[in-house]
């Protein structure tokens, strides 16, 4: 490895005052015929000559990484040291620089846990002391962090220091650079009981409209050539006239669920998973909520980020490595305010029977203008509201302290709510994001809607 400029061996302070101790005392003992002060200086005189001895001259070599790629809001990781301890060093220490979202985390001693690399690595303290030699000669030096907020969160930099016997001479602090460790969003607890108003494909949790292969009970009919014996019902034939009947079930479909999350703006301060929300923070949370739960019923699910600062968009997918392409697309997500992308001509992918979940806080024109349009193409369009606060109800208070600020808070709020009566009368539905039954009733008021079409 290559060595920074600066990096070497320095003396301590500790060791400038023994030494200023020693050249004065010693002199005055010798001139003034004081041999008490002799005595007195002479052990430091040795603890001296016993760090000028084993002065540490080796730069120690270093290297950082951390224990893995990717972690869940809330979950924690190590950062990982690797150091060398060159002769005469007497104690390595690490410690971790503040950073945005990361909180240092002490470590149990004495609690074995095995790393990436199937090496068994001693757990230490938030500033940490190396245990023991690795294979290459090189001792691990461990820091707990935890990461309260999904995105691409900063680790570090990680300052690595030693010192030689007595603390005469350190080496360091150095700055390791600091590694990006991606984030995922915290999938906050969401269910649905009402089906997709419009399943489309073959496979899925979703009853159709139409007869077959299923889990939910139909009708019971008369037996006809094909049938399989196992559907046979017994009690109802054994009643009848030598004639045998059978169940028949609704055959089980997916669809397609089509995510849009509007990043167009981040509203409200971030207290990360354990404080308060901003508006991006639930849009991203609710977002993940869904997408795992409809890949969890089979269905298949998209995602496309409106106006962030670099294009975001998951195609079309099922299973779990298609809810993971999701959640690292939501976890980079970046607010930007300059896009000034036309709603009209932007191609989502989206064709009939799709169910559109659009998640936004509803303060850019543009969010609305593409609700508006989607429902005009004849398609389900959900929007999920992610301004109101689930705790209280109601849209998210300003929190400016300038008088006029909150005054024009107020009356964008007062524009707000005109622009959600007007898209509410063109058939969009606009619901508050409230965790498990959020969609509910607006999914079955779709469904209703699409029943009514395919009898038409």
């Amino acid at each position: 490895m290559s060595t920074i400029r600066g990096d070497a061996w320095a003396p301590t302070p500790a060791l400038v005052r023994l030494l200023a101790i020693v050249l004065v005392t010693a002199p005055v003992a010798v001139f003034w015929r004081r041999p008490d002060l002799l005595i007195l200086v002479s052990p430091l005189a040795v603890v001296l000559a016993w760090s000028l001895v084993t002065r540490p001259h080796a730069i120690p070599r270093r290297r950082f990484a951390l224990s893995h790629a990717q972690v869940r809001e809330g979950d924690q990781a190590l950062a990982v040291a690797d150091v060398e301890p060159v002769e005469h060093s007497d104690l390595l220490a690490a410690a971790l620089s503040p950073a945005p979202f990361v909180e240092g985390v002490p470590l149990e001693k004495g609690h074995e846990v095995e790393d990436p690399d199937g090496v068994l690595v001693q757990r230490t303290s938030a500033v940490v002391d190396a245990d023991g030699p690795l294979d290459n000669g090189l001792r691990r030096l461990l820091v707990g962090v935890r990461m309260t907020r999904w995105g691409v969160r900063r680790v570090g930099p990680l300052q690595v220091a030693a010192v030689s016997p007595w603390g005469s001479f350190r080496w360091g602090p150095v700055a390791l650079d600091p590694l990006g460790l991606r984030t995922l969003p915290q999938a906050v607890s969401f269910d649905v009981h009402g089906a997709a108003p419009n399943p489309r494909g073959l496979v899925g949790m979703h009853r159709s409209a139409r007869p077959g292969e299923g889990s939910e009970f139909a009708t019971l009919r008369p037996f006809q050539v094909g049938d399989r014996l196992r559907r046979i019902h017994w009690p109802r034939s054994t009643r009848s006239a030598g004639q045998l009947f059978v169940t028949s079930s609704y055959a089980d479909e997916d669809t397609h669920v089509a995510v849009l999350v509007d990043a167009h703006y981040d509203l409200g301060r971030s207290g990360g998973v354990r404080g308060a929300p901003s508006s991006l923070d639930r849009s991203v949370r609710a977002a993940a909520a869904i997408a795992e739960h409809f890949l969890q019923n089979g269905d298949r699910v998209s995602l496309r980020v409106l106006s962030a600062r670099t294009p975001l968009t998951v195609p079309i997918g099922t299973g779990k490595k298609h809810g993971v392409r999701i959640l690292d697309a939501l976890s980079r997500i970046v607010p930007s305010l300059d896009d000034q992308t036309d709603p009209q001509r932007v191609h989502l992918g989206v064709s009939e029977g799709t169910l559109v979940v659009m998640i936004s806080a509803l303060v850019s024109p543009d969010a609305l203008t593409q609700a508006a349009s989607l429902s005009h193409r004849g398609l389900s369009v959900v929007v999920i509201d992610a301004l109101v606060d689930p705790a209280e109800g109601d849209v998210v208070a300003s929190t400016d302290k300038d008088p006029l600020a909150r005054t024009a808070w107020r009356i964008r709020m007062l524009e707000r709510d005109r622009e959600l009566r007007a898209i509410r009368a063109k058939g969009v539905a606009v619901v508050p994001w409230l965790g498990p039954g959020s969609l509910d009733v607006v999914l079955r008021e779709l469904g209703r809607r699409g029943r009514k079409g395919r009898l038409a």
